[in-house]
């Protein structure tokens, strides 16, 4: 009989539980008389220029975009569109929000906004971005279907992909030491919330949990605490606390699964526990939070 120890890995992927929504994917063609106020969203946002001119101002700043030409709009940044041209103008535009701290982290470190057509960005993410679009107007006329639904999905993850590689290759950014371990004790935390979803509990308290990740870095927990809050701005187990959330809100929204069953995989003993928690995260209980997040997605077929 072979023994689990005599195997061999000839390959391994991390581990895929991305929470993310799309929200207000659109195309639309309008004239040259047409406008969008000025707003702002806790999305992120590509918009992409497929026929004629426009004005995009984003925080105070304006962009001219031809075709080809492609925004990226982070969360909380304030922009308003008028035409440019005498003929009208037609985009495309994908929102998405997303939880989870290594993406973001890589989608905030480049703060370009503009991407002419020729640029790499553009031009990666365009094959993504087409076939989004022949989609959505398939999708005008009926209803997808499931097989059509889940091209829907791959085309996401390929734009998604394509968008943070481009953006970490742009940011160029060498990470000092401080950062470099920094972000090391981020993974380790994540491993963490890993493990608690996989087995369903917290296997240490938050002192031997620190003096594990000091250990495995070769630095004193005092160290851990100190360079994790020079970099991320919060203590690791704020960050533990965030990550938690992220993945019980994903959870919360993306799955069917009873809030007892959730708190279970959070590695909480009981649901008062959990909702008590998640309460105090949030503001309202999991029950208010799954129900919000439902009509918000209903809701949020948008017209930006």
């Amino acid at each position: 009989m072979t023994k689990l120890s005599d195997a061999v890995y000839l390959g391994r992927l991390p581990d895929v539980r991305m929470s993310f929504q799309l929200l207000g994917l659109h195309a639309r063609k309008v004239d040259s008389s047409w406008t969008y106020p000025s707003h702002e969203h806790s999305m992120y946002e590509v918009h992409w220029m497929m026929d004629g001119q426009m004005n995009m101002v984003v925080n105070g700043q304006s962009y001219r975009q031809s075709v080809g030409d492609l925004l990226f709009i982070r969360p909380g940044m304030t922009h308003s569109c008028t035409g440019a041209g005498p003929e009208g103008f037609t985009y495309f535009s994908v929102h998405f929000s997303i939880h989870d701290t290594s993406f973001c982290r890589e989608l905030n470190r480049c703060k370009d906004i503009y991407y002419p057509a020729n640029s790499n960005l553009a031009l990666g993410l365009s094959p993504s971005l087409s076939t989004l679009y022949g989609l959505s107007t398939e999708h005008l006329s009926s209803s997808l279907s499931s097989s059509k639904q889940m091209k829907v999905h791959a085309a996401v993850f390929e734009l998604l992909g394509s968008l943070v590689g481009q953006l970490s290759q742009q940011a160029s950014v060498t990470l000092s030491r401080k950062e470099t371990i920094a972000h090391q004790i981020a993974e380790h935390i994540e491993d963490s919330v890993r493990y608690i979803h996989l087995h369903g509990e917290i296997q240490e308290s938050d002192r031997t949990w620190i003096q594990d990740i000091a250990k495995s870095l070769s630095i004193s927990p005092s160290q851990v605490n100190r360079i994790f809050r020079q970099v991320y701005g919060i203590a690791p187990r704020k960050f533990l606390s965030e990550t938690l959330l992220n993945e019980a809100q994903r959870l919360l929204k993306q799955t069917e699964l009873n809030i007892d069953h959730i708190a279970m995989m959070l590695g909480y003993k009981t649901n008062a526990h959990f909702s008590r928690q998640f309460k105090r995260w949030t503001g309202i209980a999991p029950s208010e939070y799954r129900s919000h997040s439902q009509q918000a997605g209903e809701a949020n077929v948008a017209d930006d």
